[in-house]
């Protein structure tokens, strides 16, 4: 769903833009950003029965650095806000500093080899951060952060090696939900690309997967995974075929894709597939992305089945996302947007539905600044019954 109670993740993409974009080769560039956000809603955490009105003010500050070699590419990009909000979870008005978000990446790189560290750090509401339906409207902050190493060799022979190690952690704090809970999970892939000719490439790799939920409940997935991937003058075709298993449930997932250039700069990605449990029986599943440009503006949709089986609830959840976005520019400046996005998690014990609608007016006050207002309407269909929530917003960015 199309999330609008931070600026955290849009402060930090432009600062990083900018960083990438006007860094001198050898050199630091930094990058400052301060973007301030009006927001008047009512039942924002679509709870049934609905809540109050929900006014906030958030002040969001950004800061980049970069520096570009012919060898290397370090970024790092910092942000966090001061927030004065008056809610029906607070009480009174409030004034609060932190929402931090890091990222950091650094990159070396040599014809024949490669090697990067990527690391994260996010803490925010449970909502903001937690696409999972059946997590929205739980109280608490979420703290996600963790770390990637990858290496790859050979990569100019025909067949190169890659070694890649992961760290994932997710916290909670102050939180009344039982079903939330901390998670360490630790990765390791190994694997092989085989270049067969100058456009047939495949790739072999195996993972080893360890999650530790608290309590202590671990949980070891293997996954194999072979993809082939044959270039076209005007796209792509690709399949792949994986087997995962965790000693409880093997799971294989066959797909099948094409993506295609379209001939006004646009372009067109599908797949099909279907995945088949032992535990929860087989599946469609399938995505679609398009993206075209128009004259005076662009057009995007995308559309995603996808399907996983909870053990611990022995019931298999199908999700279903559907997104469009739609942008006119009306002159030199300004600009007009509609997004609308349409969420369902279907499982034997509950349906969740979500839908979203967002229109935005944009007005470029300088090359650096810029003004959005709009407005949005959320609603959400379960057991609870039906929630809706209104809201204004007004934000007014500069970048330095």
């Amino acid at each position: 769903m199309i999330r609008h109670s931070s600026l955290l993740g849009a402060a930090i993409m432009a600062a990083s833009a900018a960083s990438a974009q006007d860094a001198p080769e050898g050199g630091f560039n930094l990058s400052f950003g301060i973007d301030q956000r009006f927001e008047l809603g009512r039942n924002v955490d679509l709870a049934t029965p609905a809540e109050g009105t929900s006014a906030t003010s958030a002040t969001t500050f950004s800061f980049g650095l970069s520096s570009i070699t012919p060898l290397d590419r370090i970024e790092l990009d910092v942000a966090a806000d001061l927030r004065i909000e008056n809610t029906p979870d607070t009480a009174g008005t409030e004034v609060s500093f932190g929402r931090p978000e890091l990222g950091f990446s650094y990159v070396r790189e040599i014809p024949d080899a490669l090697f990067s560290v990527t690391a994260r750090y996010v803490e925010d509401d449970v909502g903001a951060l937690d696409d999972d339906l059946t997590v929205t409207g739980s109280d608490g902050t979420e703290i996600d952060y963790g770390v990637t190493l990858r290496y790859e060799g050979l990569r100019t022979a025909p067949a190169s090696i890659f070694l890649e190690g992961t760290f994932d952690a997710t916290e909670y704090r102050d939180t009344t939900d039982p079903g939330l809970l901390d998670t360490d999970t630790y990765g390791l892939t190994l694997g092989t690309v085989l270049r067969l000719n100058d456009v047939l490439r495949a790739t072999v790799s195996i993972g080893q997967e360890r999650e530790v939920e608290e309590p202590g409940t671990l949980t070891e997935t293997t996954t194999t995974r072979v993809e082939l991937e044959q270039a076209l003058a005007n796209g792509a075709v690709f399949g792949s075929a994986e087997h995962a298993t965790d000693g409880t449930e093997n799971r294989v997932t066959l797909e099948f894709g094409r993506t295609l250039s379209l001939a006004n700069g646009g372009s067109l990605t599908g797949r099909i597939g279907v995945t088949d449990s032992d535990l929860g029986g087989n599946d469609l599943i399938a995505s679609l992305a398009l993206t075209n440009p128009l004259p005076d503006g662009a057009i995007t949709a995308s559309l995603s089945r996808s399907a996983s089986y909870d053990t611990t609830a022995a019931e298999t959840t199908v999700d279903t996302r559907l997104e469009l976005g739609w942008t006119r520019d009306v002159n030199e400046s300004a600009s007009v947007g509609l997004d609308f996005a349409w969420a369902v998690s279907d499982a034997p014990s509950e349906r969740i539905e979500e839908t979203e609608l967002v229109a935005t007016y944009s007005y470029a006050l300088s090359p650096a600044s810029s003004l959005d207002v709009g407005m949005s309407y959320r609603t959400r269909d379960d057991l609870g019954g039906r929630a809706e929530s209104p809201s204004i917003f007004l934000g007014v960015g500069r970048s330095f």
